[in-house]
């Protein structure tokens, strides 16, 4: 399992990131991107809890999604009590866990202060924290080549825009904080796409 988190966190991160595998015993799960998550955690019917983390996420942004899930997993083995999932037991936990990871070995420089501020009081996702989220993406921009120039952030099309998103056609429509509402072409639903999604512009 360390070999596996080589391959998607910072390399740096596996060992930890196996411990915590071991520490709380879900399944783990990478699976392919969804619109509307980066990551999931649940408890099954046989009482088995599950993380699932995207597959199209960079070294840094799986490490805290990866994080932030277990974070859940640290409530739900913790908490008796119904607690708000992502409230102040969530926060405390996910505060913790990140912890050890907050280091210049892990984190490029220009990550770590807008973590750190986005880590006072973390939010359901990191999408509520533009500062990091757009450093996050730069690191991807970074990374893209010649054959994906039309690829752009779904807040940046603009409205009334046809794009493709997991081979499907959508219509771009209005913002939502951190969400945009967007209208499959095929089908017709709506659906709210987060903000900062990757989309193949036409």
């Amino acid at each position: 399992m360390t070999d596996q988190f080589v391959t998607l966190v910072p390399a740096v991160a596996a060992a930890y990131c196996q411990q915590l595998h071991q520490t709380y015993g879900f399944i783990f799960r990478v699976v392919r991107p969804r619109r509307t998550r980066l990551g999931d955690f649940r408890v099954l019917p046989t009482g088995q809890t599950q993380i699932t983390v995207n597959a199209d996420l960079n070294p840094w942004s799986f490490l805290i999604t990866y994080v932030h899930e277990v974070a859940h997993a640290h409530v739900h083995r913790y908490r008796r009590r119904r607690t708000a999932p992502h409230g102040p037991a969530w926060q405390q936990a996910f505060q913790q866990l990140m912890q050890p990871l907050l280091t210049e070995t892990i984190f490029p420089v220009a990550m770590l202060e807008p973590l750190r501020q986005y880590l006072q009081k973390p939010a359901a996702t990191t999408y509520a924290h533009p500062a990091l989220m757009m450093a996050l993406r730069a690191h991807e921009q970074q990374s893209l080549s010649g054959a994906t120039a039309t690829r752009v952030l779904l807040r940046d099309v603009r409205e009334g825009t046809t794009f493709i998103i997991g081979k499907k056609k959508f219509v771009r429509g209005t913002l939502r904080r951190t969400r945009v509402v967007c209208k499959e072409l095929a089908s017709g639903k709506s659906y709210a796409v987060l903000a900062h999604a990757w989309v193949e512009t036409i």
